[in-house]
């Protein structure tokens, strides 16, 4: 996806607080069967943003890392989050081989890493960019497709 400022939203969160209301926030915005590419380096905040939005919800599963499960799913059929992880897969093969497609209609699917083999994904993917600042706070750069 072409990632352009007349399509992105931008917030600054200074505290884990700001950054479950900037995923409240977001989550008034999306359809319950948006999909979600959540992209930035190692410790930006992916998974914790993945929690904010499951407790926006109003998901009380514990919400994990899918690194090595690859996909998880939380909540109930009526209201839906399902999680994965491209960190270690190797290839488009074996992500097109977790049948996460399967669970696109199924609910709202997060998928960290989600940029690591993008054109998996469909167009209507909507891709979150974390970046840790220098300052200890951290950029969310929100890209709706066009």
């Amino acid at each position: 996806m072409k990632k352009t400022s007349s399509s992105a939203q931008l917030f600054h969160s200074s505290s884990i607080e700001e950054t479950n209301a900037i995923a409240a926030r977001l989550l008034q915005q999306l359809e319950k069967t948006s999909i979600i590419s959540l992209e930035g380096p190692l410790g930006a905040g992916k998974t914790h943003f993945v929690k904010a939005i499951a407790a926006a919800m109003g998901v009380h599963d514990e919400v994990t890392s899918p690194t090595f499960t690859l996909l998880q799913s939380y909540g109930s059929p009526e209201n839906r989050l399902n999680h994965s992880d491209f960190y270690r897969l190797q290839s488009e093969a074996e992500a097109f081989d977790l049948g996460l497609q399967d669970y696109f209609s199924e609910g709202l699917t997060i998928i960290e890493w989600g940029n690591k083999f993008s054109k998996l994904l469909p167009q209507q993917t909507i891709h979150i960019v974390i970046t840790p600042l220098k300052d200890e706070t951290r950029k969310i750069e929100v890209f709706f497709p066009e």
